[in-house]
């Protein structure tokens, strides 16, 4: 489980099965994270991406 007491940055990303947009807090210095939709829970490997807000998704 994350640690709310150490910085973070969000990760934001388009579930690509629904289309949904979801969020994940990841560790300043991280270039990838898996996380699951809210909505549908189909797993995805995201990838930091030029926005540094806006990742790539792909599904897992």
């Amino acid at each position: 489980m994350w640690n709310t007491s150490r910085p973070a940055k969000t990760a934001e990303w388009l579930c690509t099965r629904c289309g949904v947009t979801n969020r994940r807090l990841v560790e300043p210095a991280a270039t990838t994270a898996k996380d699951r939709c809210v909505s549908c829970r189909q797993r995805h490997l995201i990838r930091i991406d030029d926005s540094p807000v806006r990742w790539q998704a792909e599904a897992a």
